[in-house]
């Protein structure tokens, strides 16, 4: 039936920035069962209109492909807005940090966990952590722990110390650092698997808590125009990780597509019969398995830490503390093995490393592989890959490694960066002009909770090259606009071997759209971090709208 021929949605009277060189920009797009049925003018689609069919006018609003946020931590942010948020210029002093959590102290009864995040010590006067004294201040009836913004550290009170047997005597772990006063006495700051003392009291976080999670950060992304998110790690917080967000697509809850990145230390040596064991899930799962909504993407390792906490791993001291050199958080042994064995296996592999030392190893690591088993198109990943050098950079590209950054680092952790690394090394930190260059297709990502996720403050970032305080980054390392929105879309598809299916505007495609209040291609630069976005459209569903209809 010539019925069967109409569009179920048809955009029209827009500015579509497609993200495809053969047709660059487009009038009106039109879909059919969730996919892009055809682009074009806008008579084009109107051949295609149906007395059933969807009409949106955009009044001349601009189309992007869906953003698509490459390496984000989906459920803890979630988990986040449930906590006392701490961040800048939320909190400006220890005064009112302590002041925050005594509201919340209000609230709770005693001998209950009273959970912060975001906070940046480099933000506050001095530059220091919150001290398990300065907590003590809050509340000595309640455990109180406190997320550093990074991820990669914590702080808690005396309280919340007794109970995980901290005291003078308790070595620090492997791949973790108990931080201690001159008298050698803990000052309630835990470093990289130091927190995990912690997490064990949260884990495992049950399936509902990760679906409600899940839906809250849901509703935000999409009201920033995301349709798709990389989670940066799946089998922290719960072995049942995979089964909460199974729930929340089943629930109607979580409407934005997810890759899902898996911890190496969740997975399992399974015998195969053919003498060289799989590691993975039982039955072969591995990168790949799932549909468009819900997928397994690749293996993740962490490495080393965080460069604001100075836990990265680098050749030469941190300009503000020489004699800091940063630390890995498993041994070079451990993760020579995972790369291997997943390599062999077939993942995808996805690496936290920020500091050169560390991303030095890990291309060491992934040349051995390659050379032992060689693979054309594996599009390894280096999440991070912070602190560069030339060098380094053209191993990368030799390689044909994905660096993964996160441009929005720039604006919220620029100005830290430039302190700990001073002017040199912080010529080659996350050169994103350079690697482009190249042709080394970097995709687009936040770290959220880390900063502030919304694509456009990346993409604002990426363009200007300035730190939230005014002042310049890097500013040889500046991008285009349209290469910036090129990164939040086609290559945060390639990144896991999705590009045919979605990242740009053409017939086929997934019909994902970001609808824009301004084209960041033609607005003033400094000025593509207010543009609204008025909607948002996953599988040519619209999910989210404000001021277009």
């Amino acid at each position: 039936m010539l019925t069967d021929l109409m569009a179920d949605l048809i955009l029209t009277a827009g500015n579509i920035i497609t993200i495809n060189p053969a047709c660059p920009r487009a009038e009106a797009v039109a879909v059919k069962n969730g996919r892009i049925q055809a682009v074009g003018s806008a008579a084009d689609m109107e051949q295609l209109r149906g007395r059933q069919t969807e009409v949106i006018n955009l009044k001349g609003r601009t189309v992007v492909p869906g953003f698509n946020d490459a390496h984000n931590h989906m459920i803890s942010f979630g988990l986040k807005l449930q906590m006392v948020l701490l961040d800048y210029p939320r909190v400006k002093t220890i005064q009112d940090l302590i002041q925050a959590l005594k509201t919340r102290a209000a609230t709770q009864k005693p001998d209950s966990w009273i959970r912060g995040a975001g906070y940046d010590n480099n933000k506050l006067p001095g530059g220091h952590h919150p001290t398990r004294w300065e907590l003590d201040q809050v509340s000595t009836d309640h455990y109180i722990v406190l997320q550093h913004t990074s991820g990669h550290m914590c702080t808690v009170n005396s309280k919340a110390l007794a109970l995980l047997g901290i005291d003078k005597n308790t070595p620090d772990p492997e791949g973790g650092h108990i931080d201690r006063d001159a008298k050698g006495e803990a000052t309630g700051l835990l470093e990289e698997k130091a927190q995990n003392l912690v997490s064990s009291q949260f884990f495992p976080l049950a399936t509902a808590s990760i679906v409600d999670a899940l839906g809250a950060a849901s509703s935000q992304y999409l009201k920033e125009g995301i349709t798709s998110q990389g989670e940066a790690g799946i089998g922290m917080l719960s072995h049942l990780e995979l089964l909460g967000y199974q729930e929340a697509v089943r629930q109607g809850k979580l409407k934005i597509r997810s890759n899902l990145m898996i911890l190496a230390e969740t997975l399992l040596d399974i015998e195969t019969g053919e003498g060289q064991p799989f590691f993975g899930f039982h039955h072969g799962i591995r990168t790949g398995w799932g549909d468009d909504m819900l997928r397994i993407g690749p293996m993740k390792m962490f490495f080393d830490g965080s460069l604001i906490g100075k836990t990265a791993a680098v050749t030469q001291g941190y300009a503000d503390d020489p004699d800091k050199l940063g630390f890995y958080a498993e041994s070079e042994e451990k993760i020579r093995d995972w790369i291997m064995k997943g390599h062999r296996s077939g993942w995808q592999l996805a690496i936290h490393a920020i500091g050169d030392r560390a991303i030095g190893f890990i291309l060491d690591c992934y040349e051995e592989a390659l050379t032992d088993l060689p693979k054309t198109d594996h599009r390894h990943r280096i999440e991070h890959c912070g602190v560069l050098t030339p060098a380094l950079i053209d191993r990368i590209r030799k390689l044909g490694v994905i660096p993964v950054p996160q441009q929005h680092f720039i604006g919220e952790l620029g100005d830290g960066f430039k302190r700990v690394l001073g002017p040199e090394r912080t010529r080659w930190c996350y050169p994103q002009r350079s690697m482009l260059d190249l042709g080394i297709p970097i995709p687009g990502s936040s770290d959220r909770f880390v900063v502030q996720g919304a694509p456009l403050l990346g993409i604002h970032d990426a363009v200007n090259q300035k730190t939230d305080s005014g002042a310049d980054y890097v500013p040889e390392e500046k991008i285009t606009p349209e290469e910036a929105i090129r990164l939040y879309t086609l290559n945060s598809a390639h990144a896991v071997f999705d590009e045919q299916i979605k990242g740009s505007i053409q017939t086929g495609k997934l019909a994902d759209f970001t609808i824009l209040g301004a084209d960041p291609t033609t607005i003033a630069p400094e000025e593509i971090a207010e543009i609204p976005v008025q909607g948002t459209i996953v599988g040519g569903n619209l999910c989210f709208e404000k001021g277009l209809l």
